[in-house]
């Protein structure tokens, strides 16, 4: 009070007036980081709803997947095998013991031949489900064998090349083999491409697989179907640690990276 009364009254209103400014910059200050604070709550929420619901679509996806192969794996059994188990049950009750031999010999022929069909069948459809070559010689050796039997084929190029031979655990083994065969088969049926590059290569702890075609490429937004298929390729990616980056565009093919700590 002393101080102030000693002040002229221009001076007093400016003491005032800087005081005064100083609580609105505080307030000012006080309001900022509150809203800014706030923001960045809401920006943190927003990531994890975002990160939940990716979470969640991918296991969304692992199980379409799995219901998929299961579905797949029954109709190659239900078509195939049941089939031709149907068909030699009815040769085999043509046999009779009183019928010509002639006879008998051909419906055993048949009967045998449809069997012979059956061994093969079953042997594709294991095949599918874990690949000998896979089991016995690893990624690299199964790969390699894919792409050889995909350029046979003559309608596409599949160019493949590997700087590693060391084997990774089964699971993540077969799971790459997985994406590689879907990767395959959405190329082929939807790209119309002519050059496929398969890569694999290790460096230290860290596997990386590349897989690039020229085909005409896509709007992963705009065409569900093909997105979805890069969905599960990434669900399964996921299921064993790995990350997938993946580019494509309208006339500019598609280019898919996984990598993951060996």
């Amino acid at each position: 009070m002393i101080v102030l009364a000693n002040l002229s009254g221009e001076y007093l209103n400016l003491f005032l007036a800087g005081i005064f400014g100083m609580v609105l910059l505080s307030i000012a200050l006080v309001v900022f980081f509150v809203v800014y604070q706030r923001r960045i709550f809401a920006q943190e929420r927003k990531r994890e709803e975002e990160e939940k619901a990716h979470q969640k679509e991918l296991l969304i996806a692992a199980v379409e997947v799995q219901e998929a192969e299961r579905r797949r794996i029954a109709g190659d059994l239900h078509d195939d095998i049941g089939s031709l188990l149907s068909a030699t049950r009815l040769y085999l009750r043509q046999l009779k013991a009183d019928a010509p031999i002639e006879k008998n010999t051909e419906i055993r022929d048949q009967a045998l031949s449809i069997l012979d069909e059956m061994i093969q069948n079953t042997r594709r459809i294991t095949h599918d489900l874990l690949p000998p070559t896979l089991e016995k010689f690893g990624l690299q050796a199964a790969a390699e064998d894919m792409c050889e039997r995909i350029n046979k084929s003559g309608g596409i190029k599949v160019n493949f090349r590997s700087d590693t031979d060391v084997r990774l655990d089964p699971k993540k083994e077969v799971a790459i083999y997985r994406v590689l065969q879907e990767l395959f088969n959405n190329t082929l049926k939807h790209a119309k491409a002519k050059t496929i590059d398969v890569s694999i290569g290790q460096k230290q702890d860290s596997f990386s697989f590349v897989y690039a075609d020229d085909g005409k490429g896509f709007d992963p937004a705009a065409i569900e179907s093909v997105g979805l298929g890069l969905r599960n390729i990434e669900s399964r990616v996921s299921l064993i640690g790995g990350n997938l980056k993946s580019t494509t565009s309208p006339g500019n093919g598609l280019t898919v990276t996984v990598t993951l700590t060996t």
